[in-house]
């Protein structure tokens, strides 16, 4: 019977790469706690993820090298160091070696840690910028104008908060560079979506509305 992992306050986690510094616990947490890495970053060859801390659980991912894991926290099982994880964009939790990650750099080539505060400084509208994009809020409409406000966090991570000239206000949550997913609304979850980078536009769909972001609106020059 594999026993049950135990929460360490700090490990060191010695791989390929070096050391690894390693602070939390293991929990239901959707970000990692103060000081820890909020993604790591596969090293090489292929990591698979397990559906418990163990080599004998049954694996439910694999990832290769340079993929981008978001961290749940980490543990010591038996001398092991496993860490919790799922996909950045979202998916499946699971468990991984602690020594095959190491801290992900982020597009402006900073590691952020900790939770990502820019959703919470959209909240208060504590704003880094305000600019208008093109937009749509409905499927078929000619693309207009609307307000955009952005809280930048690190790490390329963002919430720009737009509003139609309806006044319906919506928003949009960005990833290690990448748009991930919208807030909930009556038109829809935020998760109906299509996105690209092109000529530094972000064009994105969510549910029926478009939006083109600069990406300088987004993450600065």
């Amino acid at each position: 019977m594999h026993s049950s992992p135990r929460p360490i306050v700090r490990a060191s986690v010695l791989g390929c790469a070096g050391a690894l510094a390693i602070i939390g616990t293991i929990s239901t947490a959707q970000t990692p706690a103060a000081g820890e890495p909020r993604r790591w970053e596969v090293i090489d060859g292929e990591l698979s993820v397990y559906v418990a801390p163990s080599k004998d659980a049954e694996v439910i991912n694999v990832f290769p090298a340079g993929a981008i894991l978001t961290n749940l926290g980490c543990t010591e099982d038996g001398g092991q160091i496993w860490c919790q994880v799922r996909p950045f964009r979202g998916g499946a939790r699971g468990f991984a070696e602690g020594g095959s990650l190491r801290p992900a750099k982020g597009p402006d080539g900073a590691i952020p840690t900790g939770a990502d505060s820019s959703k919470q400084r959209a909240r208060k509208r504590d704003f880094d910028a305000v600019g208008q994009i093109a937009c749509a809020q409905d499927k078929g409409q000619a693309m207009g104008r609307c307000d955009a406000a952005v809280a930048r966090g690190v790490g390329g991570d963002a919430t720009v908060v737009v509003t139609f000239p309806t006044g319906f206000a919506r928003r949009l949550f960005f990833v290690h560079g990448e748009f991930v997913r919208a807030s909930a609304t009556m038109s829809g979850v935020g998760t109906d979506i299509d996105w690209r980078l092109e000529n530094a536009v972000h064009h994105l769909r969510v549910d029926d509305q478009r939006y083109e972001l600069p990406d300088t609106l987004v993450f600065g020059d």
